[in-house]
């Protein structure tokens, strides 16, 4: 089975294209989006609209949420009057995790917050990230930090964050994984491969200085031209 993991679309809509585009070619089984479709980027709508007909599981992300219910700044008005009342009420209702067996590893799969109290690197002490296996599972995969990561933890556990489809951080790419596992409670392989992937970012920074009212553009395309975070204030 192979399952492609993303997250982090953030209305990048070049990069998401390019993205399912791969998928495609790769032959995945399904794929499961891990939350924030929307903001920073240009085109929410757009972005949304392709998540919601390719992925077979979308969570909601700190993103989703804080537009959905108007938590930002007053200057998101941009990204409302974009994704109109009913994908903001479908942002709210999606789930915050999905929990399941692979490979005979129990799996947790989040956005990170609104789950996470406050962002998470996975390279925290080991003391600070045992809670997000409780009770009982041994395989935390999630996003919101936009980059990519893998680390093996005691007691056969796994945490994994899966990068940025369209806000890549330390590398200006579109990030996602492919996942490759048997379903169910058997024990088998379980195969992590990050992909980095090649986008029109030019377009994507056209889109953003075409877009009339999008908060913090210069930010924006900073962040997707270089990699690099360029927002004092709201993570993510």
């Amino acid at each position: 089975m192979r399952i492609a993991l993303l997250s982090d679309l953030h209305g990048n809509l070049p990069a998401t294209e390019a993205v399912f585009a791969d998928i495609r070619r790769r032959g995945a089984d399904t794929i499961w989006c891990l939350g924030d479709l929307v903001g920073k980027g240009p085109s929410s709508a757009e972005t949304f609209d392709l998540a919601w007909q390719n992925c077979d599981i979308i969570l909601r992300g700190n993103w989703d949420e804080g537009v959905a219910l108007r938590q930002f700044s007053p200057n998101d008005q941009f990204y409302y009057d974009q994704l109109g009342e009913d994908r903001m009420h479908r942002l709210d209702a999606l789930p915050l995790e999905y929990h399941t067996w692979l490979s005979g590893r129990y799996v947790r799969l989040i956005h990170g917050r609104p789950t996470m109290p406050m962002l998470q690197p996975t390279y925290d002490e080991e003391e600070q990230l045992g809670w997000l296996f409780e009770p009982d599972f041994d395989t935390v995969i999630y996003g919101d930090i936009h980059h990519t990561a893998l680390r093996p933890l005691h007691r056969n556990r796994i945490l994994c964050s899966l990068g940025s489809v369209g806000n890549g951080l330390r590398v200006p790419m579109a990030q996602y994984a492919m996942l490759t596992c048997a379903p169910g409670r058997e024990k088998a392989g379980f195969d992590i491969q990050f992909i980095y992937l090649h986008y029109d970012v030019e377009r994507a920074v056209r889109d953003a200085e075409n877009a009339c009212g999008l908060p913090k553009r210069e930010a924006y395309i900073q962040e997707i031209r270089t990699g690099v975070y360029g927002r004092s204030t709201q993570g993510g």
